[in-house]
């Protein structure tokens, strides 16, 4: 996938070696002030590169995750995408791939910053009152974890998640009640510490996961 990663940054990055400054620091003043400048320098290009590792790379990625209601499987099942552009996406041509499908149909639009479930029974989460959902997609999201594909009109992969019920991963989400839901929108798919169960019973399809108080 295109995209940032430590594997394919240049090796100048990670060139800060700590004999080489101790070696600089012990010739002329100039060479101290200009040994402690690089230094810096260098430490703040590693800051800001771990920074973009941790970020999503992709305008609409995966942002909760309803896979194992504790009741009423699968009508309750979906899956939620979140547009990370302030502007809107056409999303016709796109689709859902891994352990379900979905092909998003010619006119489909996510607005900037907004969310678009889709849902194995759109008309179930209908009757909750959630209006941005779209679907149904086919199969069904596996209880014991799998891998979700979103990819655009040319095949690119845009996102993915690889979800699972192991220690690492939260395990109100397997069949409790909440939702796997992305604590931060921005934040990469891929680290599982960017995922909890949501706060409240059945998730927040639609809606901000984790909404700051008084918002």
């Amino acid at each position: 996938r295109d995209g940032f990663s430590a594997h394919n940054a240049s090796p100048s990055i990670f060139a800060c070696n700590h004999s080489l400054m101790a070696h600089l620091l012990t010739r002329t003043p100039w060479m101290h002030r200009r040994a402690r400048l690089l230094w810096k320098l260098c430490i703040a290009i590693l800051a800001s590169t771990l920074s973009l590792i941790s970020r999503a790379d992709s305008t609409v990625v995966f942002n909760e995750v309803h896979y194992h209601p504790a009741d009423r499987e699968p009508f309750y099942e979906w899956v939620e995408l979140h547009n990370q552009m302030a502007v809107s996406m056409d999303l016709s041509g796109w689709r859902l791939a891994g352990g379900i499908t979905y092909l998003f149909p010619r006119g489909t639009v996510l607005q900037g910053g907004a969310q678009l479930v889709v849902a194995a029974n759109p008309g179930a989460l209908l009757e909750l009152g959630v209006t941005n959902v779209v679907g149904p997609y086919q199969g069904r999201l596996s209880n014991s974890g799998e891998t979700l594909e979103l990819r655009n009109n040319n095949q690119r992969l845009m996102d993915e998640l690889s979800y699972g019920t192991g220690s690492e991963w939260p395990v109100a989400p397997d069949g409790h009640g909440p939702s796997l839901a992305k604590i931060e929108e921005s934040t990469s798919t891929a680290v599982v510490s960017h995922w909890r169960p949501s706060s409240q019973r059945g998730g927040s399809p639609g809606s901000r996961n984790f909404p700051s108080p008084g918002s």
